[in-house]
Parts: C-alpha cells; sequence; structure tokens
C-alpha cells in the first residue's frame, strides 16, 4: 500500500470517527432541575410509549391554579425499567396516577422520572433502592398516596 492510500485510509477512518461519535454519545440530567422534584398528584395517563432509548409517560395535570397542562416525562431504557418492575402494561390511557419528576429548567412541561405511584398504590421508581440517587439526598419523597 503506497503512503497516500494509507493517508486517505487514516483521514477517513478518522473522520467518520469524528462525525459519528455523537451517535454514541448519551445525554445526562443537565437539563433538569435537580433541586426540587416536582409532584403531579392526580394526573390523567393520555399515552405511555413502551419504546428504547426511553420509554414516555404522557399525562395530563391540573396545576393548582386549575390550569390543565400536558406533561411528557421520560423514564429508562426497556431492559433497565423491566429489571425494575415496570412493562408495557404498567399503565394505560386513563389510568390516575401520581408522578415524582424533576422537571426541565426552561419551565417546558417535560420531565425525568423519579418515581410513580400507582392507583393501587403500588410505587415504581427509576433505579433499585440498593442504588444511590442520582440526585443526592431526598429522592424526591411522597411515599404513597
Amino acid at each position: 500500500m503506497n503512503v497516500k492510500k494509507m493517508l486517505s485510509s487514516v483521514a477517513l477512518v478518522a473522520g467518520v470517527l469524528t462525525l459519528g461519535s455523537p451517535l454514541f454519545a448519551h445525554h445526562g440530567d443537565a437539563a433538569y432541575d435537580l433541586s426540587k422534584p416536582v409532584e403531579l398528584k392526580n394526573a390523567v395517563v393520555t399515552g405511555y410509549d413502551w419504546m428504547n432509548p426511553h420509554s414516555l409517560i404522557k399525562v395530563d395535570f391540573k396545576n393548582d391554579k386549575g390550569v390543565m397542562q400536558h406533561w411528557v416525562v421520560e423514564i429508562g431504557s426497556v431492559p433497565s425499567m423491566t429489571l425494575l418492575g415496570w412493562s408495557r402494561t404498567t399503565m394505560k390511557p386513563g389510568d390516575v396516577i401520581d408522578l415524582f419528576i424533576w422537571a426541565t429548567k426552561n419551565g417546558t412541561t417535560v420531565g425525568r422520572i423519579n418515581k410513580l405511584v400507582l392507583a393501587d398504590g403500588t410505587v415504581l421508581k427509576d433505579r433499585d433502592s440498593s442504588t444511590p440517587t442520582r440526585y443526592g439526598g431526598d429522592d424526591g419523597g411522597g411515599g404513597g398516596r
């Protein structure tokens, strides 16, 4: 192989690796306000998308002023949430749930799950009890209903 072909090959590989690296990146929690959990009590499920890389819970929630808000809440991947007791049948549209989330810093009605309480009192979290919270301190409090 001549030097010109070798340099071209090296440049091609370097370019692919450089341009492709965002495909392997993963976002963190920088978009969320981790200083205070938000409670969405008696939220009504409007959609539950069980998918990778993150499943989504969509709910309607009336805030303390009586204004209806439409929230989208991200949970973990299907494999990780399955290990924690979640499934594609955990909830369905019309179910009333309590959510404890970390809302976005920019004020949109989007959040990251901390925990969820189903109508029957079942509590589901985004981590098991042996894994320390990544948010520091309290896990979002709230207990059951």
